[in-house]
């Protein structure tokens, strides 16, 4: 016997996802879609403000049909959920490979709905279906290469979009629509960069090209102006500007081409908004009127207003504006790269990196996942070297390479890396870069962060060189290390030897695990001098009124000529400095995956 509930009315979303079934897709490949875009409209929806959790879902195979609850405004739904979804599919693909990238088609729709014991049915869900099958919908979303179509019923363009500028309706075409016994008009906008990482296009050469995707953000007939103004300002600091327009959410694209203020608008037109829907293109006007002042500044603020007022963002925008921080006076840039070793084979490794482009903003986003034999390390860093070196070429800020290592590789001899190799004079990094390491298991077990924070606090209010525990001491060889280290005095351990690769079974405590797990920030050793060269080393390194707090630096100053006390080359060259800053902490709660291609080079690939 079929239960029918009472009519409810409801906003109905349907999304399927575009080449499900596509040859090259796998089982495992169609299990992580399907997985993914559970996870994509759970983040898209939640950062719509509406809890998917409380939305009535039918899982449809290779998408789903979802009804909001009641009373949550159409507008809301159709001014944020699409760009939500770009912008969750965006950092999703972004650690996928190319079979387990997903692109998705979304129709909106409302109307009076019943459940009959078994589903849910109703004119209005017949309509959603039916506008998301429409074959001109599926060829132009094919060829456009984006990765949302938002599919509207006519009914909910013509009740909740049309009505509102701040949504854009001139951004929506109108589609013929002939699907099974449905006959009508849709209407159809494109949301999202391409699915695959690849460099982002540079703007041609004729100036008054005000076609593609600049559109996006604003009318055609407002751009003149703006262009006239824009191709006759330079942009101070571009890196930064660009980096701080996009967020942390995006890796800094290349920048060559990028001549003024122009042509870096018309770059940023291509990304889509954040979180706080304030497009990039928008954010970077606002912070070039602020930094260039005088009429031009006057000019952009007021232009930047009234896109704020038509994209409704006028408090986003003061927000954000309010919470921008200002450049350190002493800031570095930072290079994060992260070295795994495979499981399933020991001859190969996982290589993923992360670039600080803006030196006031943390974390940055992924920059790249590769799958690299374990014999090429070396040179696949110097690749990703180079190409952080191409993006902050305009920046007179000096960079940090640091190295994330499990256990299994923490001696690997990174103080000796170059790059440089393909010049045939390769130079040693720890020339240009202070060098350092980092614990992956410490960055992953969340249980030990609070002892590291108060040991980090700690050091920055007492940096002193003394506060080093040095192992083997003679003072401390009747207590075992970890209670020797529980002591808050202690802020990093100088270790006799290197840490063994994995904790030797029945021996005592593990030293490197102790200072994990105490928190302390800075692990010193070395592979070939003893304690008491060991001891002299750091006291020179170490002489200086700022302690420990400069290490980094004078670890790198030691391997040039600058030192006060002259010291043997191998003793600076090879100390190895894990500095451990736990306000540095790096996102690893993705997955991440290798890009597609293994083992090619990392050129090309910006977030």
């Amino acid at each position: 016997m079929t239960h029918l509930t009472p009519t409810l009315y409801r906003t109905i979303v349907v999304v399927d996802v575009a080449g499900f079934t596509a040859p090259d897709r796998r089982l495992p490949d169609r299990l992580a879609v399907r997985h993914g875009m559970y996870e994509v409209l759970k983040t898209a929806f939640a950062e719509s403000d509406v809890d998917f959790d409380s939305c009535a879902t039918e899982d449809r195979g290779d998408g789903a049909l979802v009804l909001l609850p009641s009373g949550t405004p159409k507008s809301a739904v159709a001014d944020r959920l699409p760009d939500r979804i770009a912008v969750a599919l965006r950092r999703y693909n972004w650690t996928r490979t190319s079979q387990a990238q997903i692109r998705l088609r979304v129709s909106l729709n409302s109307g009076d709905v019943l459940h009959d014991g078994k589903g849910w049915v109703g004119e209005a869900v017949d309509t959603a279906f039916r506008i998301l099958d429409a074959p001109r919908a599926k060829e132009v979303f094919a060829e456009s290469g984006r990765m949302v179509a938002v599919i509207s019923s006519q009914r909910f363009f013509d009740e909740v979009i049309a009505p509102d500028p701040g949504l854009l309706p001139e951004f929506y075409a109108p589609i013929p629509v002939s699907v099974k016994t449905f006959t009508g008009t849709a209407y159809l906008r494109l949301h999202g960069e391409l699915v695959a990482p690849s460099p982002v296009p540079m703007p041609h050469a004729a100036p008054a090209d005000t076609s593609g995707a600049v559109l996006d953000v604003v009318p055609r007939a407002e751009l003149t102006d703006l262009r006239r103004h824009l191709t006759r300002t330079e942009v101070p600091q571009l890196a930064i500007m660009v980096s701080r327009a996009l967020g942390p959410a995006a890796s800094l694209p290349p920048l060559d081409g990028i001549t003024n203020a122009w042509s870096a608008f018309q770059l940023l037109t291509d990304f889509t908004a954040g979180p706080d829907g304030i497009p990039p293109a928008v954010t970077f006007l606002r912070l070039l009127a602020d930094q260039v002042g005088g009429e031009i500044g006057e000019l952009l603020g007021g232009w930047v207003g009234n896109q704020a007022r038509r994209l409704r963002v006028g408090p986003a925008l003061e927000r954000q504006q309010q919470a921008r921080a200002p450049v350190p006076g002493r800031a570095h840039l930072h290079l994060t790269i992260m070295l795994e070793p495979v499981v399933a084979d020991p001859a190969r490794c996982t290589l993923a990196f992360w670039r600080q482009d803006d030196p006031a903003v943390w974390p940055p986003a992924l920059g790249g996942v590769r799958e690299i034999g374990i014999d090429e390390m070396e040179y696949r860093v110097d690749e990703v070297i180079l190409e952080a070196e191409g993006v902050w070429s305009g920046q007179g800020i000096s960079a940090a390479v640091e190295f994330l290592l499990p256990r299994t590789l923490i001696n690997l001899p990174v103080q000796r890396w170059a790059k440089e190799h393909a010049t045939g004079q390769p130079q040693p990094l720890r020339y240009g870069y202070r060098l350092t390491i980092r614990s992956l298991e410490r960055m992953r077990a969340k249980h030990w962060h609070r002892a590291w924070h108060v040991r980090w606090d700690s050091m920055l209010e007492d940096p002193s060189a003394d506060r080093l525990h040095y192992s083997g001491c003679a003072e401390f060889e009747e207590f075992p290390i970890d209670a020797a280290l529980s002591d808050d005095h202690w802020v990093g351990l100088v270790m006799a030897k290197p840490p063994p690769p994995q904790p030797e079974p029945g021996a005592p405590p593990d030293e490197l695990i102790s200072a994990l797990r105490s928190g302390l920030p800075v692990i010193l050793w070395h592979p070939d001098a003893g304690p008491a060269e060991l001891r002299e080393l750091l006291d020179s390194v170490l002489a200086t009124d700022s302690g420990l707090m400069e290490l980094p630096e004078r670890r790198k100053i030691a391997n040039s000529s600058r030192m006060a006390v002259p010291l043997k080359n191998s003793l600076a060259h090879d100390l190895v400095v894990m500095w451990d800053d736990p306000k540095r902490v790096i996102v690893l709660d993705q997955p991440l995956a290798p890009a597609v291609d293994l083992g090619s080079t990392l050129r090309g690939y910006h977030g």
